[in-house]
């Protein structure tokens, strides 16, 4: 039996009725009514009422296991019990204050354990204020202009992470061993572009030959280890070695942006690759389902901030900084995140892509699944990606009517997914049956 995508939609629509109304009548008041450009669905997003552990219930009512778990951040699921402890806990004797709280000073032990690359930290609201501050600094550090990035890659909204992000694959990109720095957002500064220099993830000649005809400019290299938002396309050992190198060779400042790629373990992805980078940015889990971030690394560096003698050479304020109701839910999170939750987790995800790459093998859907710690994502292709261009040429409308498939079928995933420590060996199950189920009804014209 064959489902198109019109009747999965007609289905969904059944199902979200008082969603739509919402969305009907956000646009009164948000543009497209929407306020969160990543969350936005067409026909109409479902709007969430709550969650818990692993689910997610709507505003119809409708309960579905969630993959997504806000864009990777709740890697203890929903209101864990815990979490809600101490935001309890710690709202009950205020929210906010102007000036520092002990807890702070907790959480950032705590990340200073587990990333030994992090000597000094700074708090700020958001995984983008993270790398604002990161690439700022590496700019006062070295005095220099350009920052280099991944072609694709994600790094928040800041106007240098905005060039060549997920941008259109066509002849403007240029040659991939040199690709062109595109625009991926209108009102950008005048010479954002000129000054991004722009990489090919994973070449590490390519990139070489462009980081040394350009490195008496650079200031900061900044890399998402894992491709994250560019496909999950897992970087060579020999790539990020290359980076390493080359950036203590020229002076250049290497940023790891790991504001989802942490997940890889306790000590991030700098731990399972045995990189040390000069800055680190972090968000999401360690802010444990909380609007915060942070970022930190070497005392040289991060002493820009310092204002014990006199003004610093980089002012940073930000209302919420260190918030203690962030520190909280954070710390309670990574108090959570022991050896045996990380194992729980990865053996779990191992489960799911084994099971997902089965059933390929025995549909007529041809594709392949990529997964690191608790990271899994679903490719259309006949291999794992390598780069974004790759990734790029991934079946989009597979993946749209996918999404409503499992949707339907009480299930959040977007394109793969992440997997929550409260998730179980029949839950794990349950997704792997469930696309399965979908992949015997996809229609072979998408």
């Amino acid at each position: 039996m064959t489902t198109t995508l019109d009747q999965l939609l007609s289905d969904y629509r059944d199902q979200n009725g008082a969603s739509y109304q919402l969305w009907r009548s956000a646009h009164d008041s948000l543009p497209g009514g929407n306020t969160r450009t990543g969350v936005h669905v067409d026909p109409f997003p479902v709007y969430t009422q709550q969650g818990e552990g692993v689910h997610v219930t709507d505003v119809d009512g409708n309960r579905r296991m969630d993959f997504v778990c806000n864009a990777t951040a709740l890697i203890l699921g929903h209101a864990h019990p815990d979490v809600v402890q101490a935001l309890q806990s710690r709202a009950s004797k205020g929210t906010a204050f102007f000036g520092p709280t002990p807890i702070e000073i907790e959480l950032a032990e705590l990340i200073r354990e587990r990333l030994p690359s992090l000597e000094k930290v700074r708090y700020c609201s958001s995984g983008t204020e993270a790398v604002l501050n990161a690439i700022r600094v590496a700019r006062a550090h070295t005095g220099r202009p350009l920052i280099a990035k991944f072609e694709g890659a994600y790094h928040g909204i800041d106007d240098p992470a905005l060039v060549s992000y997920v941008p259109p694959v066509t002849d403007e990109l240029g040659p991939a061993h040199r690709p062109n720095p595109v625009l991926s957002s209108r009102g950008l500064a005048p010479g954002t572009a000129k000054n991004v220099l722009v990489l090919p993830f994973n070449d590490a000649d390519a990139s070489e030959a462009l980081i040394r005809a350009n490195g008496g400019q650079i200031a900061a290299i900044i890399v998402d280890p894992l491709s994250t938002a560019a496909g999950l396309a897992l970087p060579d050992q020999a790539f990020l070695d290359a980076l390493r190198r080359l950036a203590t060779e020229l002076d250049i400042v290497l940023i790891f942006d790991e504001i989802v790629s942490f997940r890889a373990g306790s000590s991030g992805t700098q731990g399972v690759y045995g990189i040390t980078p000069d800055l680190t940015c972090l968000a999401k889990v360690v802010a444990g389902g909380t609007p915060g971030g942070l970022f930190g690394g070497r005392s040289d560096i991060m002493s820009l901030y310092d204002p014990t003698n006199g003004t610093p050479a980089i002012p940073q304020s930000g209302t919420y900084n260190g918030n203690p109701l962030v520190a909280a839910a954070g710390l309670a999170t990574l108090q959570g995140m022991t050896p045996d939750a990380y194992r729980h987790i990865e053996t779990l995800n191992n489960r799911i892509s084994d099971g997902l790459r089965k059933a390929f093998d025995q549909s007529n859907v041809k594709g392949c699944v990529v997964n690191v710690g608790s990271l899994f994502r679903i490719y259309f292709t006949e291999k794992p990606p390598t780069n974004y261009r790759e990734a790029a040429k991934d079946n989009k409308s597979r993946h749209r009517w996918l999404y409503f498939y499992l949707l339907n079928h009480g299930i959040v995933s977007r394109q793969g997914g992440c997997v929550p420590v409260p998730l179980t060996e029949s839950q794990a199950d349950t997704l792997v049956d469930t696309v399965a189920a979908g992949f015997d009804e996809m229609p072979d014209d998408l």
